[in-house]
Order: C-alpha cells, then sequence, then structure tokens
C-alpha cells in the first residue's frame, strides 16, 4: 500500500529541528517522514478489522513531531516506523457490511485485548490508560504512533471493533473528519468541571480552540466565551460559533481587566478570567493564560505543551490549578455516563464541521499538504487532509 512512514533517524531528526529554529516551512528531502509505495501492513490480533481510509487529518501535534520541536516525553510510548494520521475517516466491515466509520485512536486495555484492563480503562476513561507497552500490540499511545495498527496517512489500517464508530448518513465525510478533535473538545468542555464560572477565554483559534468555542456554545451557552482569534477566518468563525473576539494578547489583557475591574500593575492584570483555557500550548500562550487568569482561577491545557521554560510565580502566587486534558473517554450527561465520540457524533451535525476543512491533498504531494497546514493561520485555513485514493488536491465545497 501506499503510505507516509516516519522512521527513527537521529541524522534526518537534528536536521529537522535546525531548519525548524530558522524556518517555519517543512522541507521532505531532510525530514524522517517518507512516502512509500509497497508497504505491507498485517493485522495484529485476529479481532482487528481492515479499515481502508477515505480521509485523514494533519494535526498539530503532526506538525510539531515533523518539525522536531515536540516533546520527547512519549517516546518510550511509541515504536517506530510508523505511519502517523490519527484523525481518520474510512470505511471498514462491520458485521458483515461496509460502513463508513471514523475511527477512535487512544489504545487502550480494550484495543490492546489485555484480559485485565487497568482500573481507569475499566471505567472507560481510555485517556489514563497506564497499559501502553503490553497486550497484543508493540508500543503505542494511538493509531498513528504504533507501528502494529498502522496510521491514517496510509490507504489502510488495522482496528479494534472497539474504535470503530460508525458515521451517520447526516454527515459528510468532511465532517466526519472533525468527530475527533470535537472529541477532544467535548473532552474539555464535559471533563474539565467548568462549574459554574460565568467566562472562559479561549487562548488560540485553531482546530482545537474553534471547537472548544463551539462545544460551549452548544453545551454551556451560559457562559460568555471571549475567543482570542488572530485571523480574519479565524474570527469569523469562532464569532460564529457565538465567541466575543479578541485580536491580540494586550486585547485580551484589557477584556481580563474590564470584567474584573482588576489593577493594571506594570502592565499586568491583577484579576481576570476564572477560567483559561490554552489551546496553543507554546511558552507564550501559557505565560498569558497565568497572566490574564484571577487568583483561585483555572487553566485548562487543550494542546499539546512544547517544550520550555516558564516562570511559574503566577500559578504559586495567584493559587492558580493547571489541568491537562487528553484525549477523550467517557463523560457524564444528565447522569448517562457516554463515550465521548458518541456525543461529538451526535453534536457534529449541528456545528457545519465541514466548513472547517479547508484542502485536501494526495499523499504523494505531503511536502506541499504539510507547508499548508503550517501556514494554515496565514493563508485563511484551518483544518489539511489527505486523501490517499486520490492523485489531485481538491477544495471541499462549504456550506451555509
Amino acid at each position: 500500500m501506499k503510505a507516509l512512514q516516519f522512521e527513527r533517524s537521529v541524522t534526518k531528526y537534528i536536521a529537522s529541528k535546525a531548519i525548524s529554529t530558522v524556518s517555519k516551512r517543512y522541507r521532505a528531502s531532510t525530514s524522517p517522514l517518507v512516502f512509500k509505495d509497497g508497504i505491507s501492513l498485517v493485522a495484529p490480533d485476529v479481532d482487528y478489522i481492515k479499515t481502508d481510509v477515505t480521509l485523514s487529518g494533519i494535526c498539530g501535534s503532526d506538525l510539531g513531531m515533523l518539525s522536531a520541536s515536540s516533546s520527547r516525553y512519549f517516546e518510550d510510548f511509541i515504536t517506530f516506523p510508523f505511519v502517523p494520521g490519527h484523525e481518520i475517516v474510512g470505511r471498514a466491515d462491520i458485521d458483515g457490511v461496509e460502513r463508513r466509520v471514523v475511527v477512535e485512536p487512544v489504545l487502550g486495555c480494550i484495543a490492546r485485548n489485555v484480559p485485565n484492563p487497568c482500573r481507569f480503562c475499566a471505567k472507560g476513561e481510555k485517556d489514563k490508560c497506564v497499559n501502553l507497552v503490553v497486550g497484543c500490540l508493540e508500543p503505542g499511545v494511538q493509531s498513528g504512533y504504533c507501528e502494529s495498527t498502522g496510521g491514517g496517512w496510509s490507504e489502510y489500517l488495522y482496528c479494534h471493533p472497539s474504535q470503530l464508530h460508525v458515521v451517520p448518513d447526516s454527515l459528510s465525510d468532511e465532517e466526519a473528519l472533525l468527530v475527533e478533535p470535537l472529541a477532544c473538545a467535548l473532552h474539555i468542555v464535559k471533563g474539565g468541571n467548568i462549574g459554574d464560572v460565568k467566562r472562559v477565554a479561549i487562548i488560540g483559534s485553531g482546530t482545537v480552540g474553534l471547537l472548544v468555542a463551539a462545544s460551549l456554545s452548544r453545551l454551556r451557552p451560559d457562559i460568555e466565551v471571549i475567543s482570542l482569534a488572530r485571523y480574519s477566518h479565524q474570527q469569523k468563525i469562532a464569532s460564529g460559533y457565538g465567541s466575543s473576539i479578541v485580536k491580540s494578547n494586550d486585547e485580551l489583557r484589557r477584556v481580563a481587566r474590564s470584567f474584573t475591574r482588576g489593577v493594571l500593575a506594570n502592565g499586568r492584570v491583577t484579576d481576570g478570567f476564572d477560567l483559561t483555557i490554552d489551546a496553543v500550548g507554546s511558552k507564550d500562550s501559557v505565560e498569558l493564560a497565568l497572566e490574564v487568569t484571577a487568583p483561585g482561577g483555572r487553566i485548562l491545557m487543550a494542546a499539546i505543551p512544547k517544550p520550555t521554560s516558564l516562570d511559574l510565580t503566577a500559578l504559586w502566587h495567584k493559587s492558580i490549578s493547571m489541568e491537562g486534558r487528553y484525549a477523550y473517554g467517557v463523560e457524564e450527561v444528565n447522569g448517562e455516563v457516554r463515550s465521548t465520540f458518541e456525543i461529538a457524533l451526535d453534536l457534529a451535525p449541528s456545528l457545519s464541521l465541514g466548513n472547517l476543512v479547508t484542502k485536501i491533498y494526495p499523499l504523494e504531494d505531503y511536502e506541499d499538504a504539510i507547508n499548508h497546514a503550517v501556514d494554515a493561520g496565514s493563508r485563511g485555513a484551518v483544518k489539511i487532509a489527505f486523501d490517499p485514493s486520490t492523485r489531485h488536491s481538491r477544495t471541499p465545497r462549504k456550506v451555509s
């Protein structure tokens, strides 16, 4: 099959890291990511189902991996070489019928066929699974980071039945592509114990930031949402989801001050938002979140943080709580515990998610696709994706 495979190469890793310090542009010639035609993938276990890939997105975590700017924390939980791609729409045979599916990529105890699931997976909390290197699979936190399963940047991969969710006819393939990041956003909103806060600031309006705003608009319409969106297309989308818009860090500081009548001390806000959601994960975004969050407030990390050096004095001085929210699992809705993916599939038809998919590329044009994703903000893009079956790029039709 055709696939993009990420190989373990110290030389190319160093080259990618060096290039990323002077230029955002991705260069395939020096990258550990290689296009291959003729890769053979074998089902890791008898339960696994071959899933033909229709669309697979490029995520911010993928870009961090390719630029060697992301944390090396996950290296012990990844098998090389692997095929990236964890935002996946495909087709699979389920009970003898070919169905459109989205893939829930987390590889917990059930997907690994672990006889005695860990205490978290036993409750459906696959995001907290501790058995990342045992069972029928090679190490890998998700499909798209595990040699055994394959990933979405290919013609097919293998999935455990528990990972597959049937796509309703009400969703197009482009809309279904956003179900996985929507589930991440919902896990922030439903699993983050937001409580009775009146206002929430969202730093960042890429895919996750926009989908957190969308989720809040549907599940917590009582909360006023302020989205920091630097580009006009992000501002339009976030506004459509009910957010008030700020366009710069300074503007967010002014809004935080105006809401709380806080004092400015040498340009710093002494009060702020009871809840701030960081959907960027950079040094600057975390520092901004610490600055605009009120004493006793909370910060939810919705993005993978980049390795950095931080002054956490504000965390201590203002008694701020900071919490990470990874992936998805189960949520309580009206007293019922449900899969985050099921909730996402129910919510998706009302959000016009297909409008967030900007362009779709063939695997062969991966350098162009990745550079489009790298420059998404300045090029008016949100989600860039691969279609392994095509030889030509296309722009999806927008719906009103």
